[in-house]
């Protein structure tokens, strides 16, 4: 079985954890990245990125470097922003036949409505199986990550 970890990253949390994903079930990587770029300042990024998440904009991606229907499997990853998925994730799965290929989500956040964000993705995601939800290494619980992960692996590899 080909699979890849697609994912979106911002602040770095969710490509770090991404690229251990992918690490260990040998898969290839995918960044999805905007064509207008988050502003740089934290305060701004707040601002932009959770008013295009209230209004439901999905904003242009840049070419994948990739092709999805060279792929059997798709494992998506995004951090949770106004307790929703970011819209270059949204994006990316306008590709109704890649969505058909996500069988399993990570989620990476500060604390915010996990299940909120995971509800609205799953509507999108008709096959999905796996899902884990990961914290933001500033959260005090962040150290669980890796052992979250481990499992989120042997569940994808156990199918």
């Amino acid at each position: 079985m080909k699979r890849i970890v697609v994912y979106y990253s911002l602040s770095g949390n969710t490509e770090e954890a991404a690229k251990k994903i992918a690490e260990k079930l040998g898969a290839d990587i995918l960044r999805v990245d905007t064509v207008k770029p988050m502003p740089k300042a934290f305060f701004a990024q707040i601002l932009v990125g959770g008013g295009q998440v209230a209004m439901k904009r999905i904003p242009e991606i840049k070419p994948l470097e990739k092709n999805m229907s060279d792929y059997d499997e798709i494992i998506l990853g995004t951090p949770i922003w106004n307790s929703k998925g970011v819209p270059a994730i949204n994006a990316f799965l306008k590709d109704v036949d890649a969505a058909k290929k996500v069988t399993s989500v990570f989620t990476l956040c500060g604390g915010g409505e996990i299940k909120k964000c995971m509800d609205a993705l799953a509507s999108q995601l008709p096959n999905l199986k796996n899902s884990v939800s990961l914290l933001d290494k500033k959260h005090e619980d962040a150290k669980d990550n890796s052992t979250k992960i481990d499992k989120f692996v042997e569940s994808i590899v156990n199918g």
